[in-house]
């Protein structure tokens, strides 16, 4: 099993904990696997305040955007930049590699930030959700904070 799936188990998991069976056909907040009233097993997920809804993956996205904060790519890469490489002395002026990058190549910066991201989180160290980045370190966090409750 890949750390991925792993993280996804470990999601799917936390978004059953903070949410509750529905029944539809009743329309009401049921407790065990059955509806004492219909019989029914067939349960939407409630989420108190939020909503209801079949699956996981909305409550999976509700507690990614309300409880974490997405990782600022170009921020990341301008560390990155900034500590691998030296100042640029240009007459009395001195400039940050990645202020240079940023301002004479976009295209090549924006791109240097993307594939920083993918890289990291092939590593592991970031988890890509819908187009954002969050630290995985971040997400251990929250997963253990929602087991703990």
């Amino acid at each position: 099993m890949t750390d991925l799936q792993i993280i996804h188990g470990r999601l799917q998991h936390a978004a059953y904990k903070v949410t509750d069976n529905f029944c539809y056909s009743c329309y009401k907040v049921v407790e065990g696997d059955h509806c004492p009233d219909c019989g029914s097993d067939d349960f939407m997920r409630h989420l108190s305040g939020v909503g209801v809804e079949y699956g996981t993956e909305w409550v999976i996205e509700h507690l990614i955007q309300t409880r974490l904060t997405p990782v600022d790519g170009e921020a990341q890469f301008e560390k990155l930049l900034d500590e691998c490489y030296p100042e640029i002395k240009i007459g009395c002026c001195t400039y940050s590699p990645s202020q240079v990058l940023k301002n004479l190549d976009p295209l090549a910066f924006k791109l240097g930030v993307s594939e920083n991201l993918e890289s990291l989180a092939e590593d592991g160290q970031l988890y890509e959700y819908n187009g954002d980045y969050y630290e995985m370190s971040d997400i251990d966090d929250m997963l253990d904070e929602i087991e703990a409750e």
